[in-house]
């Protein structure tokens, strides 16, 4: 038996979830993967895959020698990478899971020139807000916008720092005024976002004197998505309260005016993550220093008070008009 052989085949097949995938990846037949993991479940006298005819998951063994086989194939990796070149030249499939909110700030604009720069890579992004399993699914990184847990065995590259933004049109402000305060909000029509996950509509975080502020929303609207959030506000529907990311360009060109910035709460972070014992490749290790390359270490904060400054405030309601007498609309 060809061991470390068999160990490539296994990390290959819990990686893609699949003997198919496998075989396709590694360039070799379904039966020559099927047999590999076999001869490495009677050397080791044990079951290392659960198999159904859905799916493939790791039994409690099987978790531990994929860890084992992870850190024994690249050992063999970074030594081979220290008599040649590898290290300088990425190449080969990146698969990695970015958030929805992710695609609408610089990373799809400047996906082109990471492309360019890397011609012997490609690319498979996965776009979803859960937070993957990434061993079992198969992911070499991803960017999270949740805080990593100290026992995690992820490895973090900190991005930027993430807001979330309470905004609104310049219409909407000139039809209904600016509420200067979290109390003012209470009178205002705002856009409510319902977590998909939880089902549940969302309160809006502010910094209190003492402690955090907690607002209960109340509007007409509510989206199950933070982008329909944002494009209601920029809409004229009402106020919102989202990531930065989803607005900056917005309030860069006018379309959208912050409010409460005296009031904001920093968020988790924007962080780049990958298995902490996987050996770092040269193509993880490019698109990570892309990623750190694209996106300010400082994040969107200073641009937005800086335009925040310079907007002219919107015209006031007139008093005693229809719109100033307006109220919030429904829960």
């Amino acid at each position: 038996m060809d061991q470390l052989f068999c160990m490539r085949v296994y990390t290959r097949v819990v990686e893609h979830g699949s003997f198919v995938r496998a075989s396709d990846s590694l360039e070799v037949s379904k039966p020559t993967v099927t047999n590999a993991v076999a001869q490495l479940e009677k050397h080791l006298k044990t079951r290392l895959l659960h198999r159904t005819t859905r799916r493939l998951s790791l039994t409690d063994e099987g978790r531990a020698y994929y860890q084992s086989c992870l850190q024994i194939l690249g050992d063999i990796a970074e030594a081979e990478d220290s008599l040649g070149a590898a290290r300088a030249s990425p190449r080969g499939h990146l698969r990695l899971s970015v958030p929805n909110s992710f695609m609408h700030l610089r990373f799809m604009p400047e996906l082109p020139r990471f492309l360019e720069r890397y011609p012997d890579v490609t690319l498979d992004v996965l776009l979803t807000d859960r937070a993957v399993n990434l061993v079992e699914e198969g992911v070499d990184c991803a960017v999270r916008a949740s805080p990593i847990a100290p026992d995690s065995t992820l490895v973090a590259r900190h991005l930027m720092p993430n807001r979330r933004i309470t905004c609104a049109a310049p219409r909407y402000l000139a039809s209904r005024g600016t509420p200067r305060s979290v109390e003012d909000l209470a009178g205002h029509n705002c856009v409510r976002f319902i977590s998909p996950s939880t089902g549940r509509v969302g309160d809006w975080l502010f910094k209190g004197p003492q402690a955090d502020i907690v607002f209960a929303p109340r509007g007409s609207v509510t989206v199950n998505s933070l982008e329909a959030a944002a494009a209601a506000a920029i809409a004229g529907i009402g106020i919102a309260h989202v990531p930065d990311s989803l607005v900056y360009q917005a309030i860069m060109d006018g379309r959208l005016r912050p409010l409460l910035l005296e009031l904001v709460l920093p968020h988790a972070p924007l962080y780049l993550v990958y298995p902490g014992n996987r050996y770092l490749t040269a193509k993880v290790r490019a698109f990570s220093d892309f990623m750190a390359e694209i996106y300010p270490g400082e994040g969107w904060w200073p641009d937005i008070v800086a335009a925040a400054a310079l907007q002219k405030p919107p015209v006031p309601a007139r008093r005693g008009s229809r719109a100033s007498r307006g109220r919030a609309g429904p829960a």
